[in-house]
């Protein structure tokens, strides 16, 4: 079962919203201030990715994290009988799912726009362990993890309050938790396959990559270096002065340069 939020024309180009990763999360917490500013435009399709909000709390030990995400999607894009590609903008973690989708070939993709989501490469230790740090749940654990994406703003209270409810729905803090979970004797054998992200080798999509200023959670130079990763695509990049999810508390400024990329590159008819 998938959760998904829809605004404007349904005969529009349509463009998938993917929400980032870390607990609480959900398409209407990442996405609502933004959506609006695209749907004149396009077809707003926001999924809670599975795992996250109204969707299936499932887990699959057997594969990686974005494939049944993946599945998710292309299973939405026949659901909805879309015919044309489709725009992929991604946070975070959405970020690195429309990537993989690049990278696996499935999806008819007009362009993908990642919002500080590398694929997996260039995050840094100290994030990754600080995103995980939710032993006890709680709003003020919730925010203190907020507090490593977005910049204070009006609705964060609000924010950290929402997405602790959500930390609390049935199956999610286990689908959540359990994507860290490795065999104690060693590697299951997923990671040792990921030829990530030499794999972008062929994409030709255009590509919008964007960097958050304040961000701690990557690597410096990680935008460079995914850009160097995808030599026959069009990509453009732009540094934001924001956190690691300006989707949130700079929906508007965020908004406005990926909405001209997606007008630059809209599907030919």
């Amino acid at each position: 079962r998938s959760q998904v939020y829809l605004c404007g024309d349904r005969e529009a180009e349509p463009v998938f919203l993917l929400h980032d990763g870390m607990y609480g999360a959900d398409a209407l917490t990442a996405w609502e201030q933004f959506a609006p500013l695209l749907q004149e435009d396009f077809r707003v399709i926001a999924p809670d990715l599975l795992g996250f909000g109204g969707s299936d709390k499932v887990v699959f030990f057997d594969r990686a994290p974005y494939v049944p995400r993946l599945d998710q999607i292309e299973a939405l894009y026949k659901a909805f009988d879309l015919h044309t590609p489709c725009h992929l903008v991604g946070s975070s973690f959405g970020g690195s799912l429309a990537l993989r989708a690049l990278e696996r070939g499935r999806l008819p993709i007009a362009s993908v726009t990642t919002i500080s989501g590398t694929g997996g490469p260039w995050r840094t230790v100290e994030g990754r362990q600080a995103l995980n740090d939710y032993a006890e749940p709680g709003v003020e654990a919730m925010a203190r993890l907020l507090r490593l994406v977005v910049e204070p703003h009006a609705a964060f209270d609000d924010l950290a309050q929402r997405r602790f409810h959500n930390s609390m729905l049935p199956g999610h803090y286990e689908s959540i938790a359990a994507m860290g979970l490795r065999n104690p004797l060693g590697s299951t054998g997923l990671a040792s396959t990921d030829t990530y992200p030499e794999t972008l080798a062929d994409v030709t999509a255009p590509v919008l990559i964007i960097a958050g200023q304040k961000d701690t959670l990557l690597e410096s130079g990680w935008m460079k270096q995914l850009q160097a990763h995808l030599p026959r695509s069009s990509v453009e990049t732009a540094v934001l002065p924001t956190g690691h999810c300006p989707n949130i508390d700079e929906a508007v400024q965020t908004a406005t340069r990926i909405h001209s990329f997606l007008r630059e590159h809209r599907a030919a008819p």
